[in-house]
């Protein structure tokens, strides 16, 4: 990291649009050295107070990194040192690596990072530019930060620069740039910069005031139907998972979503007669730009390698490439976590069942909140663990996350203490020895053995049934101890009159058992095996034909099928019923 140049200027008067304006933005590199003061450099002068200058805005700092993307953007000769209206030309710290609160020594100097540069109309007159150049220039990210002087002293060009304090918890530069131009639509990331270390006085009144009226503005409402998005781009994260970025085609702010819900994509496969309907979890913190989803490649299992691969995750990894377009529906689902709550959580998770938990992750941190969270996951080994580098940075910038990782299949190399914390799957007996004696609440995803497992467990604890929050899609009765006996307990209200349930195809004829939870159950406890996926209205997997008879839904689906049809997995009879299974 290196100072490559200094730049000041006194305010002169210059023409502008027939009148005469007053600006300092005309900065030229200053031969030998220079003192850097609590307001501003020897010999450099702000024409305006009211948005640059003072403790906070003492001294502007631009990277050279990007002094080649806006000659290649505007077509230009190189530019000079310091035509950006910068005092310090850096070489070596981005908008990306440096954070709010940062302690740099430079010289005979101590500066602080407060905050990004905000341009103004007089940047488009410095870079002679056309009306829409702040515009891009601030959609472009590259905007540099501001210093605030701690010890005063002098610098020069050619001065290294060395970083001597930093906080990880403090936002980057260019998250706080993500956060100013979400403005209201993001209080996630509003509290995050506000928990930010030694923020300037200005910007706290300004991101508070944001953020008072984002948490009094009416909750977002997603979107009816489907909502063409665009795939912007796909990071591996595994030999196995892979990350796709979606977009919405027409650029509009995404609505927020509660952390731990998924999104229905209707999947034009080619070869397939029809849309496939699939589901996927959110695996980010809420982000008015884009939905993050994380997709695992699904193999044949081990004992039936003669058996086809995922269709729609094969499809996904071999084929969705940026510019795929998918249609989406509003993100939906019950398994939610609120981020401005205090109660200390337990994420329990294996394999790739940690995307509702990392998003549930990501949103208490990029909260500000100090919300103690239990992390707790299951994997094979450090090849085939997801998000593992991010979920240990994230423990180590942050006291209130604690991560304990465990391997059932390590392999040489994989030694304890850097990548994981034990040996062996996650058991009720690995929470009593990690979690201290608390009120928790507790989510748990995963395959049905493992959510089984420590469902049991937990209720065998002591934990009340309230507590204990799961995605799986199935009945809640799947996962207790003898539920293939146990009928699920129903309420009053719940109960249905004694219909007639015909599943005509099959020649089976039942009671409606007001103890199950579907005609789905209904048909399974007779021994059928209609075909279904969610459980939960979404997919239409279980569509079937209604030859007589009315249904009621327990469970809205996402649409309704025509009035000739039925989703078994979410509807009971309201009357006698035949149906075409």
């Amino acid at each position: 990291m290196k100072l490559l140049s200094v730049n000041v200027s006194l305010p002169k008067e210059v023409p502008h649009q027939g009148a005469t304006i007053t600006t300092g933005i005309f900065k030229e590199p200053v031969v030998g050295r220079v003192r850097a003061r609590t307001l501003n450099l020897d010999g450099d002068g702000q024409a305006d107070r009211k948005v640059h200058g003072g403790r906070d805005m003492a001294v502007y700092a631009y990277p050279v990194e990007h002094y080649p993307y806006w000659q290649a953007a505007l077509q230009r000769a190189p530019f000079p040192f310091g035509q950006f209206g910068e005092n310090l030309t850096l070489q070596g710290l981005t908008e990306e690596q440096v954070r709010v609160g940062d302690r740099f020594r430079v010289g005979g100097a101590l500066l602080q990072v407060t905050q990004p540069r905000i341009p103004c109309y007089k940047l488009a007159l410095r870079m002679a530019a056309g009306p829409d150049f702040l515009r891009r220039f601030l959609e472009s990210g590259r905007l540099g930060f501001y210093l605030r002087v701690i010890e005063e002293g002098e610098i020069g060009a050619g001065d290294t620069i060395e970083r001597v304090d930093s906080d990880p918890r403090s936002v980057t530069i260019a998250e706080f740039i993500h956060v100013y131009r979400s403005g209201r639509r993001d209080p996630y990331g509003l509290r995050r910069v506000l928990a930010s270390r030694d923020l300037g006085d200005a910007w706290r009144l300004h991101l508070e005031k944001q953020l008072d009226a984002a948490q009094s503005a009416p909750e977002p409402r997603g979107w009816d139907g489907e909502r063409s998005f665009v795939v912007d781009r796909r990071v591996a994260e595994t030999q196995t998972v892979t990350s796709f970025y979606l977009t919405p085609e027409d650029g509009e702010a995404l609505p927020a979503f509660k952390p731990g819900q998924f999104l229905t994509l209707s999947l034009d496969i080619p070869g397939q007669p029809r849309p496939v309907t699939r589901t996927y979890t959110i695996s980010d913190a809420p982000n008015p730009e884009h939905y993050r989803l994380s997709v695992k490649r699904e193999l044949p299992p081990a004992q039936r390698p003669e058996a086809p691969p995922g269709l729609s995750s094969s499809w996904f990894h071999d084929q969705v490439r940026p510019g795929t377009k998918l249609r989406v529906r509003s993100p939906r689902g019950e398994l939610c976590l609120d981020p401005g709550q205090e109660t200390p959580v337990v994420l329990i998770s294996a394999g790739i069942g940690l995307t509702p938990m990392i998003s549930m992750l990501n949103a208490i941190v990029a909260a500000g909140s100090k919300r103690q969270v239990w992390f707790i996951h299951g994997a094979r080994n450090a090849r085939e663990q997801v998000m593992g580098e991010h979920l240990r940075r994230l423990a180590a910038a942050h006291d209130s996350v604690h991560l304990h990782v465990r391997y059932s299949r390590p392999e040489p190399g994989d030694a304890v203490g850097p990548s994981h914390a034990g040996v062996g799957h996650v058991s009720v007996d690995v929470l009593k020895a990690l979690l201290p004696p608390a009120a928790y609440d507790f989510y748990l995803c995963g395959p049905t053995p493992f959510m089984r497992s420590l469902y049991n467990g937990l209720l065998d604890w002591g934990v009340a049934e309230d507590r204990i929050h799961y995605e799986f899609f199935g009945p809640a009765s799947v996962l207790k101890a003898g539920a293939e006996q146990a009928p699920t307990r129903v309420t009053d209200d719940d109960r249905s009159p004694a219909f007639e349930v015909v599943f005509e195809r099959s020649a089976v004829t039942a009671a409606w058992d007001p103890g199950v939870e579907s005609l789905l159950e209904l048909a399974e406890a007779r021994g059928l095996r209609p075909d279904f996926s969610c459980r939960s209205g979404i997919c239409h997997t279980c569509l079937c034909t209604r030859i007589a008879g009315e249904v009621t839904y327990r469970i809205e689906p996402v649409e309704r099928p025509d009035p000739g049809s039925v989703l078994i997995c979410c509807s009971v009879p309201a009357s006698d019923l035949i149906l075409a299974i």
